[in-house]
């Protein structure tokens, strides 16, 4: 956890700040060389603004493409978000026992935790469980706004996969550090919860609909939380950047598209290949080799040139 919240403070200062930076004074340098006085937007400034390119490369324009990043980045700090309040419900309630030696029992090599002292569920919950929970809220919100600031495209799925990275630092330390039989002893290690007897049909008919129910709220949640965050509480970019959106559209499908689409080569053969790369149309000048040949002596070694000089007599 002390790894996470370090990597967490350095990701804020040295990659989300530098980069919210950069795109903001892309940006405004956008702002001051394609409207005018008044605010409008001009489309003869626009053809004219050589930044007009790197500008599109800012997802944010492109809502469907942005909003689609978000709800995938917001999935993965779900799943992270639901495990940490299902470990909190969980410690909530395992049953309060008044000393440390009732906690555990052993029942065929497994270790079963039956109980936590209060102090014992104190420690749990304030180093562990609710650490690990405000991380993963955090980091929910760092990596929206590292993608809302992400300038090109493909970085945008690339710095996804990066911030994916700190969630599973603990699971990393934990594998590499922990010997074998101590990750054997923490996997054996199971939280007796209280719970209705397998014959209640009922109870287990209204525990699958409350965790349908959860599930839905959850990604009820998810939804609102992305259109609130990207429409009111980001700050990297003002919404009306979606101005420019038909603009970048065309400049993006004139620019930096392919000329040629290669999957149906294989259908039409060759000669759909050549017009896509052809060769040259006009003919190459041949040389006058009359003219412009060269004599054996220029082109011949040094050595050959001596020895051809001296066959002729030469002193």
């Amino acid at each position: 956890l002390v790894l996470q919240m370090s990597i967490l403070a350095y990701v804020y200062h040295y990659v989300v700040n530098p980069d919210i930076g950069s795109v903001q004074d892309q940006y405004h340098h956008f702002r001051l060389n394609v409207f005018d006085s008044e605010g409008t937007f001009r489309d003869d400034l626009w053809a004219a603004y050589e930044g007009r390119t790197n500008l599109c490369q800012i997802a944010m324009w492109n809502r469907p493409f942005y909003y689609a990043v978000l709800f995938c980045w917001t999935l993965v700090m779900l799943i992270e978000i639901r495990k940490s309040e299902e470990l909190i419900r969980h410690i909530l309630r395992v049953p309060l026992v008044d000393q440390p030696a009732r906690m555990l029992i052993t029942r065929g090599g497994d270790r079963y935790v039956i109980g936590f002292t209060r102090g014992t569920r104190f420690l749990i919950m304030t180093c562990v469980a609710i650490p690990k929970l405000s991380i993963s809220i955090i980091l929910l919100w760092l990596g929206c706004e590292w993608l809302s600031a992400t300038i090109e495209f493909e970085s945008l799925v690339m710095n996804t996969v990066a911030m994916a990275f700190i969630v599973s630092i603990d699971e990393i330390l934990f594998e590499a550090i922990l010997p074998q039989h101590q990750r054997d002893d923490v996997a054996n290690i199971d939280l007796v919860l209280p719970t209705h007897k397998k014959s209640d049909a009922k109870y287990w008919e209204r525990k699958q609909r409350k965790s349908f129910r959860q599930s839905a709220a959850y990604m009820l949640a998810a939804g609102l939380f992305i259109v609130a965050y990207a429409e009111y509480f980001q700050d990297v970019l003002p919404t009306n950047i979606h101005i420019v959106r038909d603009h970048c559209q065309t400049l993006l499908d004139q620019t930096q598209q392919p000329f040629c689409n290669g999957w149906t080569w294989y259908l039409r053969g060759n000669p759909a290949a050549r017009e896509c790369f052809g060769f040259r149309k006009t003919p190459v000048r041949a040389f006058n080799v009359s003219a412009r040949k060269l004599s054996a002596k220029s082109l011949a070694p040094p050595h050959v040139q001596m020895s051809t000089h001296l066959r002729r007599g030469a002193p």
